[in-house]
């Protein structure tokens, strides 16, 4: 009878500590995000190649690092932004080959494939097509900023087709 008692006092000790442990804040929630900025070069896609290929990447904690080591590499193609309202971390995508014609680039979403909700296009880029991850449900797009994708496309984009549309 005894042990019974004492499994029950220890198990009920520990359900307490369990449910205390839910109360206290992590250290992640307790500072503040810090969002992240990416600047990637691509090439134009080769013919067999599905995507542009990626010639660089950089991310860093401040936008301005991230985009001078890249800019002169190339042209701004497009910005994609986490949030909704060009908010969130960036990843700004430059191309090597000059602005959008109309052949243009198709950029493998990569990295943030699951974090695209808003987007900028620059240099003549204002057609874009957006494919979801499912690699078949695409939506287009115009002009140069889509302040929201929707909410099919929100976080769910596996790569864009960006070209000049006029």
């Amino acid at each position: 009878m005894h042990l019974r008692i004492r499994t029950a006092a220890t198990l009920s000790v520990a359900a307490s500590l369990i449910g205390l442990a839910g109360l206290v804040p992590s250290a992640s929630a307790s500072e503040p995000s810090k969002d992240t900025y990416c600047s990637v070069v691509v090439e134009r896609v080769k013919p067999g190649d599905k995507f542009s290929r990626v010639k660089s990447r950089t991310c860093s904690d401040d936008r301005a690092t991230a985009a001078t080591r890249n800019s002169s590499a190339g042209t701004k193609l497009m910005t994609w932004y986490q949030h909704a309202g060009y908010d969130g971390a960036i990843t700004d995508v430059y191309g090597d080959y000059g602005p959008c014609d109309a052949s243009g680039y198709v950029l493998d979403a990569g990295m943030s494939r699951y974090m695209i909700s808003s987007f900028e296009t620059y240099n003549s880029c204002d057609g874009q097509q957006a494919v979801l991850n499912d690699g078949q449900t695409t939506f287009y797009y115009y002009g140069y900023a889509t302040s929201y994708v929707g909410d099919r496309a929100n976080d769910n984009i596996g790569y864009f087709k960006v070209w000049d549309a006029l």
